[in-house]
């Protein structure tokens, strides 16, 4: 060994001069370009994950900042026009929602032949359907218990709506 560059007895002729440098240099470019190419994947599936995750508004959070309070405890309402006079039942939703009353349907009803206004317990708590009732002037209270409608009182209003107190500056 003349230059101390081989461990084997083969003589240098100098072209192995500086070849451990060459040799880190290599490595360490090719050490260098697969680390480039590993953080550039690893930031492509990032990139990719944020936009899966759907554009947040100011919107979207406060509905999310609403959820976290509690539920709405107005009670829950139907109106139904029993009688068939154009427009009554939602005078009547404007009337209970004054009123606090959460009205979630308004509709006509099955048949227009109610000649009394119905006030009918849907969800249990009989003392909502009786205030309901005593705010809209009337006595007519029956229980019918129906979960799968998800509301506490249905209103059907019939032909004598002018006497209910959302009406009584009708004319006839």
């Amino acid at each position: 060994m003349k230059h101390g560059c081989h461990s084997f007895d083969t003589a240098c002729t100098g072209s192995c001069r500086g070849s451990v440098s060459r040799r880190v240099l290599f490595y360490g470019g090719a050490i260098a370009a697969v680390v480039v190419v590993v953080v550039a994947v690893v930031g492509l599936m990032m990139a990719e994950r944020r936009e899966e995750q759907p554009q947040r508004d100011a919107f979207t959070e406060l509905e999310e900042a609403q959820d976290i309070g509690l539920p709405d405890q107005r009670p829950q309402v139907e109106v139904l026009n029993g009688c068939g006079v154009s427009g009554i039942a939602a005078q009547a939703q404007e009337y209970l929602r004054d009123l606090d009353f959460d009205v979630v349907n308004v509709d006509n009803a099955t048949a227009f032949d109610y000649e009394e206004t119905l006030v009918i317990d849907r969800g249990g708590d009989e003392r909502i359907a009786r205030r309901l009732a005593r705010l809209l002037g009337t006595d007519n209270v029956i229980r019918q218990i129906r979960p799968e409608l998800m509301l506490q009182v249905t209103v059907i209003l019939g032909r004598d709506y002018r006497t209910l107190k959302p009406y009584g500056d009708i004319e006839p």
